[in-house]
């Protein structure tokens, strides 16, 4: 089964079908889907990778930037760490905002190569990114492939989502 990963930008052709997969992993609505996409990806640093399959169809994607304290993410978790933890993982860091894939392309290597290709070649010294703390699936793949946990337990966003913050160096 071949796949292709490709670059995604600021509307792209293939936007719909991204944000449409967002929503089908995530249960968001595909407007405010398509509206964070399209501003995440004007920000500085930003890398997104789309895999298609032969028929043209998005099966996967992955995206991430520079993280910056102007930023609504980073201001949420820059509250949780330490002068030293700011300095360490939020200082030089590439915010690894989403990655998704198709269930029936899972466990196929999509999200592997979406994962590794998305943190190739990148400039920045750290990675952070943040999974529910139930979401054990996401938290093993990201353990097998060199991440450490942060923080668990942490209200990011609100007190009844809590989530695990990882970290990487890259």
């Amino acid at each position: 089964m071949r796949i292709d990963y490709l670059p995604f930008t600021y509307n792209d052709s293939d936007m719909a079908q991204i944000a449409e997969l967002y929503c089908r992993m995530f249960l968001d609505e595909q407007e405010n889907v398509l509206q964070n996409i399209n501003k995440h990806a004007c920000y500085e640093g930003f890398k997104g990778l789309k895999a298609k399959n032969l028929e043209g169809e998005i099966v996967g994607f992955a995206y991430g930037y520079t993280s910056s304290a102007e930023q609504f993410y980073h201001q949420k978790m820059v509250k949780h760490f330490s002068e030293d933890e700011v300095g360490t993982w939020l200082s030089d860091c590439f915010e690894f905002v989403e990655l998704a894939v198709r269930p029936d392309y899972q466990r196929r290597s999509t999200a592997s190569q979406l994962h590794d290709l998305l943190l190739e070649n990148n400039i920045q010294r750290t990675s952070v990114l943040t999974t529910g703390i139930r979401n054990e699936a996401a938290i093993h793949f990201y353990e097998k492939k060199g991440w450490e946990r942060i923080k668990d337990n942490v209200p990011v966003l609100s007190e009844s989502n809590l989530q695990v913050i990882m970290g990487k160096n890259i």
